[in-house]
């Protein structure tokens, strides 16, 4: 009892270490002061100003179109990505699984630059030496961040779904596509949306790749 007690405490002390500094901007957010930490009385005036702002809100725009987008490119690449290698050879599917480790074990900052190298190289050596960097480059450089999570999101749920079933669907007289849609989608779909969810995120928290890519 005692040691379950003491576990309890232990998880709320590091919640409450994690999420303190947020509720800490969060009660000065209601206030008039632009000094941090420096309460002047009540107030919405911070948040009219920031909805008033004609530049934050065309970057609020570009930033949820951007994660709106990339997570439905990211969710749609790894989702299929997923299955497919779920029912490719061992030694593919192995290979494709560690390529797709790198963009998660890797910081940041080594994915923008590796983008940033590449399509620096793609601009000078195919484009003329003209600079390619747009939207896509930066739609691009997100979707690298999400499809692997997405990949790992999808995989275990397709891992506890019995391998037989497809093949039973195909056995039976279903299409390809069709025992793709009945079959295997309603098994998989909590993890597709999951890594919808956690693609959409990531993008909406990204300003590395985000700076190197735009």
């Amino acid at each position: 009892m005692v040691k379950k007690i003491f576990s309890y405490c232990y998880i709320y002390l590091i919640l409450l270490f994690i999420y303190l500094p947020v509720f800490y901007l969060i009660v000065f957010s209601f206030t008039s002061s632009t000094t941090l930490g420096v309460w002047s009385g009540f107030s919405l005036k911070l948040y009219k100003d920031l909805f008033t702002n004609q530049e934050t809100l065309i970057a609020l725009g570009n930033t949820l179109i951007i994660a709106c987008i990339s997570a439905a490119v990211s969710t749609l690449i790894g989702s299929l990505g997923a299955i497919g290698l779920f029912y490719c050879k061992k030694g593919v599917r192995n290979v494709m699984e560690n390529i797709n480790q790198i963009p998660v074990v890797n910081a940041e900052i080594v994915i923008a630059m590796s983008l940033t190298v590449m399509f620096v190289f793609i601009g000078r050596y195919f484009f003329g030496g003209e600079s390619i960097f747009s939207f896509w480059t930066l739609l691009i450089g997100h979707c690298c961040l999400g499809i692997p999570f997405v990949y790992l999101n999808v995989k275990p749920k397709l891992t506890q779904m019995d391998p037989a079933l497809y093949e039973a669907a195909l056995d039976l007289g279903s299409t390809p596509t069709k025992a793709l849609h009945q079959v295997i989608l309603p098994q998989v779909i909590p993890g597709i949306l999951s890594g919808l969810m956690l693609s959409f995120t990531l993008s909406l928290d990204d300003f590395i790749v985000t700076a190197f890519t735009r």
